[in-house]
């Protein structure tokens, strides 16, 4: 971990570390949007850690960034920081500004048809944190290319839904004012690539989140007069809880390192077979990192009050977000097949 990583690393942990314990958690489940800890992660940059520094930003790479998207699993971070930091991002490639609030990051890529030079028309167009969200951002297809959309959220209509996380998913429709459009280099479906990423950084940071409780708990646990982590069953659930949590990190952070090398661009040798395969291995792996998790734990963790669900709920809810397993790995397999047998190690160690 290089010296950015490490200064990113330490913000974000202590930030979030200090304002997400459980308590604050379930009063932000019962409250809604935590209006003041959004306001103060804006203070201190972190949503543009990927913006242009003549916007304030830190116009570090994928790789450097890293540490935060992480570490918005590890504190299980009910706002939209990983969206405003691909809203960022996509703002810097397009030579856009954005407006001052909170970003609404349309998934999906949006058709020419829907787009005006006034108007964005959304039908049902399902947007973490909609409800919240004071302006749009989202990509459609121009022509060959693509052009980033920002538009006002003002008249839309909202059908307020949470995901299992219990994290905003609402769908919006309606006319929404045009703010701005401006040619983007990159392909039309880039936001779902984006946050595909970003989520397996999320199940990274989750599923070392639910590690380090189920060693704590294994070790201050007793049973039969030993802690829990004394019976050997246990310790095989915590080696293959570790070795699952160190392959999707190391995974994610290869596709991170991967997109600052060989970029978005829509031909060529990019990093889509990067981001693939982080999603893939992440997704599949939510499954083993909760049962696990929770079979260290036993009863209480499934109590409301002992806080791994924070964790596991969100862990099931990334699992199929921009993607699961089978539609990253189906991908995966095309590859495969179009390279052949002695082209596939060529393309992995590339």
């Amino acid at each position: 971990m290089n010296e950015t990583q490490q200064m990113l690393e330490d913000t974000v942990n202590r930030l979030f570390g200090d304002r997400l314990g459980w308590d604050q958690l379930t009063a932000i489940e019962e409250q809604g949007f935590p209006t003041a800890l959004w306001a103060e992660t804006v203070e201190q940059g972190i949503p543009k850690v990927l913006a242009d520094e003549a916007a304030g930003g830190m116009g570090v790479g994928w790789s450097d960034a890293y540490p935060v998207l992480r570490a918005c699993g590890r504190h299980a971070v009910p706002l939209p920081v990983v969206e405003a930091t691909i809203a960022e991002w996509l703002a810097r490639q397009a030579g856009a500004t954005l407006p001052a609030g909170v970003p609404g990051l349309l998934p999906r890529a949006i058709a020419a048809s829907a787009v005006s030079a006034t108007t964005l028309t959304l039908s049902n167009a399902r947007t973490p944190w909609g409800r919240n969200a004071d302006f749009l951002v989202g990509v459609a297809a121009k022509g060959e290319g693509a052009e980033l959309i920002i538009a006002a959220t003002s008249g839309l209509a909202v059908a307020a839904e949470d995901n299992i996380g219990r994290d905003p998913r609402d769908s919006l429709s309606g006319d929404a004012s045009v703010i701005t459009r401006q040619a983007l280099p990159l392909a039309p479906d880039c936001v779902h690539w984006l946050g595909a990423l970003a989520r397996s950084a999320q199940i990274a940071g989750a599923g070392a989140a639910a590690l380090d409780l189920a060693l704590k708990y294994g070790a201050e646990r007793s049973q039969f007069g030993k802690p829990l982590s004394g019976f050997q069953a246990i310790q095989h659930y915590l080696a293959d809880l570790a070795g699952v949590v160190a392959s999707v990190d190391a995974i994610a952070m290869a596709a991170c390192v991967g997109l600052d090398q060989r970029g978005m661009a829509p031909s060529g040798r990019n990093a889509r077979f990067e981001i693939a395969a982080a999603k893939c291995r992440a997704s599949e792996a939510v499954e083993k990192l909760t049962r696990l998790s929770h079979q260290v734990h036993g009863a209480i963790g499934f109590t409301y009050e002992y806080g791994l669900h924070f964790l596991t709920r969100r862990l099931w809810a990334w699992r199929a977000e921009f993607g699961g397993a089978g539609e990253w790995g189906e991908y995966l397999g095309r590859v495969a097949a179009d390279v052949g047998g002695d082209g596939i190690w060529p393309l992995i160690t590339a």
